[in-house]
């Protein structure tokens, strides 16, 4: 069973371990890009009324992280980031289950309206992550960030509470409640 919690102190050092791995960190904005991170850090980015961050647990099991970050409150808007820290984890849809979490606790319970994460272009994998939380792709802007020593684009994808379709699925698959 897959699950989120918001994110407490004595989880900080796993997570600035698992963006501190170049695997993990590589495709986050250059802030965190190719550093080690340290445990204050995640405890500074915590305490920031503009983000919201939560542990992800696969059979109670910390695995990930998924949050929201620069959330205006006027807008009703924020931005979605997430990483897997577990890589025994990956390929079982954890992180997709993990979104597909924060966006109902975004939409329903705090208020969002709308959603937007980016992507570097070449990360096809966190780009079938959206996809299936229902994100499309909104633009994109040219050249924008560096990976493995080449510029490429960011890709810019949302959501919005009112998108035609947006809607949540339980284990079975089926739609179990639809914002419209």
């Amino acid at each position: 069973m897959i699950g989120i919690k918001p994110l407490t102190p004595e989880h900080f050092a796993t997570v600035a371990e698992w963006l501190s791995k170049p695997e993990i960190n590589q495709w986050l904005t250059g802030e965190w890009r190719d550093r080690v991170i340290d445990p204050t850090l995640i405890g500074v980015a915590v305490r920031n009324k503009r983000n919201r961050f939560f542990l992800v647990r696969s059979d109670g099991v910390p695995c990930g992280l998924v949050a929201l970050a620069d959330w205006d409150v006027v807008d009703k808007i924020a931005m979605i980031w997430y990483a897997l820290g577990d890589p025994a984890s990956g390929g079982r849809g954890v992180i997709t289950q993990a979104i597909r979490e924060l966006v109902r606790t975004a939409f329903d319970t705090l208020g969002i309206e709308a959603l937007h994460a980016w992507i570097m272009e070449d990360n096809e994998r966190s780009r079938r992550v959206l996809e299936k939380n229902g994100f499309r792709e909104a633009g994109r802007l040219r050249l924008a960030a560096v990976h493995n020593s080449r510029r490429l684009d960011r890709v810019y994808l949302d959501l919005t509470r009112h998108d035609p379709g947006v809607g949540f699925a339980d284990a079975s698959g089926g739609i179990v409640a639809v914002t419209s």
